[in-house]
């Protein structure tokens, strides 16, 4: 009977430590981004290839200052991307697709869109993350510094003007994803400043933005 007792002892054991194991493996690598350093961040940040977002989107002017509600997608491959407004509620289905080569202006509130065909390159476009990040990688003068809760990536614009002069990206330190965008003018005042809501990093296809054919003759708004 004592001979039973030790070997289920032994055997609770094992099993004991084989999960221990298993759930330390799965806590160290399942939240992955927590043991990430700051350049690692950096990097995952500047290798992003496609994402999602909800954001609320400030522009600060001298005389009025404007909210907007935007939902923007984009994909590395080809420069795919489309911009769709929530709010103002009067703007509300007003969205720009981009495939790469055409762009097209799209009101989905009355059925009608522009098309733009060998339209330039839009990486320009100030408030998106993707230009933040193109940003970053062509601006001589970048930096990496820290908070309590987050990593800031900061670069000043190349080319830019004294409205657009410099740009900061706060990451979460936990998860990798961006919080904030502050756009800031030669003053160092924040001119747009830019809360993601919600954000997905990495998880689009080309067909998940492209779901018409940008070739197709279209009305005029």
């Amino acid at each position: 009977m004592k001979k039973i007792i030790t070997i289920a002892i032994i055997i609770i054991i094992i099993i004991s430590i084989f999960f221990i194991k298993i759930n330390y493996k799965f806590l160290k690598t399942g939240n992955n981004m927590s043991n990430k350093s700051a350049d690692e961040i950096e990097k995952y940040i500047l290798d992003i290839s496609s994402y999602t977002a909800k954001m609320e989107v400030t522009i600060n002017s001298n005389k009025s200052t404007n909210k907007y509600i935007l939902e923007e997608e984009y994909i590395k491959d080809n420069n795919v991307f489309k911009r769709k407004i929530i709010e103002p509620e009067y703007l509300n289905g007003v969205s720009i697709i981009y495939d790469g080569t055409n762009l097209k202006l799209e009101n989905s509130i009355i059925n009608v869109s522009k098309m733009y065909e060998n339209y330039p390159y839009i990486g320009e476009d100030t408030i998106s993350l993707f230009s933040f990040i193109e940003d970053y990688k062509n601006s001589d003068e970048t930096n990496i510094s820290s908070d309590e809760a987050n990593i800031i990536l900061k670069t000043k614009v190349k080319n830019g003007n004294k409205y657009i002069n410099q740009k900061k990206l706060f990451i979460d330190k936990k998860t990798g994803r961006p919080i904030k965008l502050e756009i800031e003018d030669i003053t160092q005042k924040t001119v747009i400043y830019i809360l993601y809501n919600e954000i997905k990093i990495n998880n689009l296809q080309k067909e998940d933005i492209l779901a018409f054919k940008l070739k197709e003759i279209s009305n005029n708004i």
